[in-house]
């Protein structure tokens, strides 16, 4: 199955495309119309000419290959393909404007149109690639980190891979025993010793996709390596064009998928469903700004109480681990006493809570307003900001601190595969009564069969809570 995320730019590029054009074709109509010669006529026309364009635009856009994001094509390139396309374009308008002998496709607002769209439609594919390069490459938003397996006869792939202008993907290590290539490619990318297990290097590494790309592979080393993967949550990949009929694997969850245009069969254990992700990660984010925005005033009501109750810092930041390892300081309103981290050895034989997880009900280094706080979830807004910052989501399982990773079973390292949430199964099921083995099962449950409809009930279940006072 062709990856559904190329699929789905590739439209979404091309729509924005042809709506820009119509705009370009509606601002040269304006600017060039005066409001006494605005008659239903002219009106009509242009309504018939849009419809023209858009469709012309469409199929242009898609024969010309303009609706694909390669960041690979050259200035020129772009410009020679949109030249044509305009070009084509416009003389199937004119055709239109001598059968129908329309004034708004007017010779005049043909050339002007020509230049502007062809002005718009370049500036916005290289503006795209330059500000897509500067957040991803240079911020680190939203990169995935590839592990490429490799052997001695691997060169041409691995340059393959690390020529790749693909700005989403980052190398972040290449396991491999040959000197020969490490040495070739070791500026800039860690090398690992082949002799290390995948498992380990998965658990000590932020990974979140492997490439296989051994020119001598064999179906049992794969089918291993495809099962490390799958059960800490990690894609599995390897080249498509080196698998032959012998060495097909029979593993169901298979499909075909593309990394800047590199043809690999892609074993995933994760949600994949590409669009659906995105409007998540839209919803995430309006959906944070919209609540700071909102309960700004209750902020400052619950900072002044902290204050007024001890002093001390209104915020409590503490390290926790997100999506398959990535580090990152969690906000919560402050709730314990000051130096409350310290204290906790001390209170080690009062945990209520099984597994690596520390948790008491009655913990005495709990503050009056904290307690408060903790009841009404109300601790927790502050981590609107992780989510608008993108380290967070909305719903996801819990963010866990690392000291609690560290003593993880393997199988439950995987709920780490999907971006940590401010809410989830857990959180309106019950919490601390909940043994830590089941609660570690919700959340696989909850990225196994994860929907935008799930999210949503979870969200009202999270608001009952809120309103009920029911934390704990």
């Amino acid at each position: 199955m062709f990856k559904k995320r190329e699929y789905t730019i590739e439209k979404i590029s091309i729509i924005f495309q042809v709506i820009v054009s119509l705009a370009c074709f509606t601002f040269v109509w304006w600017f060039g119309t005066s409001p006494s010669e605005v008659q239903i006529k002219s009106v009509i026309e242009l309504k018939n000419s849009l419809i023209a364009i858009a469709l012309l635009w469409f199929l242009l856009i898609s024969l010309f290959g303009l609706g694909k994001m390669d960041p690979r094509l050259s200035f020129m390139s772009l410009f020679v393909s949109y030249f044509k396309l305009i070009l084509i374009g416009v003389a199937f308008l004119y055709a239109v404007n001598i059968i129908f002998s329309y004034s708004a496709l007017g010779v005049k607002n043909l050339l002007l149109f020509s230049a502007f769209n062809l002005f718009v439609l370049v500036a916005y594919k290289n503006s795209f690639f330059t500000v897509m390069h500067f957040i991803f490459k240079k911020h680190g938003y939203n990169i995935r980190q590839i592990l490429v397996i490799a052997d001695e006869g691997s060169s041409e792939y691995i340059e393959n891979i690390v020529q790749t202008k693909d700005w989403r993907y980052n190398i972040r290590g290449i396991m491999i025993d040959n000197k020969n290539t490490e040495l070739k490619h070791r500026k800039g990318i860690k090398t690992i010793p082949a002799s290390r297990k995948l498992e380990e290097v998965l658990l000590e590494e932020t990974i979140d996709e492997v490439i296989y790309c051994k020119t001598n592979n064999n179906n049992d080393e794969i089918s291993s390596y495809i099962s490390n993967c799958a059960e800490v949550g990690v894609s599995f990949h390897h080249y498509a064009e080196m698998i032959s009929k012998e060495n097909e694997i029979p593993i169901r969850n298979a499909g075909f998928s593309l990394i800047d245009q590199l043809p690999l069969i892609t074993y995933k254990n994760t949600p994949d469903h590409y669009l659906e992700m995105k409007l998540k990660n839209a919803f995430d984010f309006f959906f944070s700004l919209f609540i700071l925005i909102l309960i700004s005033p209750v902020f400052l009501i619950i900072a002044i109480a902290i204050k007024l109750e001890g002093g001390g810092p209104v915020f409590f930041k503490q390290e926790r681990v997100g999506l398959n390892g990535r580090r990152f300081l969690c906000f919560k309103f402050r709730t314990m006493v000051i130096g409350s981290e310290t204290l906790q050895a001390s209170l080690l034989g009062l945990n209520e809570q099984d597994g690596p997880v520390f948790k008491i009900a009655l913990d005495p280094r709990v503050t009056h307003i904290g307690r408060f706080l903790r009841q009404t979830s109300l601790d927790e807004l502050p981590q609107f900001l992780n989510v608008m910052r993108g380290e967070m989501s909305v719903v996801g399982p819990r963010p866990p601190i690392p000291l609690e990773v560290t003593k993880y079973q393997r199988w439950q390292k995987r709920r780490l595969s999907m971006k940590p949430g401010i809410t989830c199964i857990w959180q309106v099921s019950g919490r601390n009564s909940i043994p830590f083995e089941q609660w570690m099962k919700l959340d696989l449950d909850y990225i196994d069969h994860w929907s935008l409809t799930k999210d949503f009930v979870l969200v009202l279940k999270t608001i009952k809570v809120i309103i009920t006072a029911n934390g704990r």
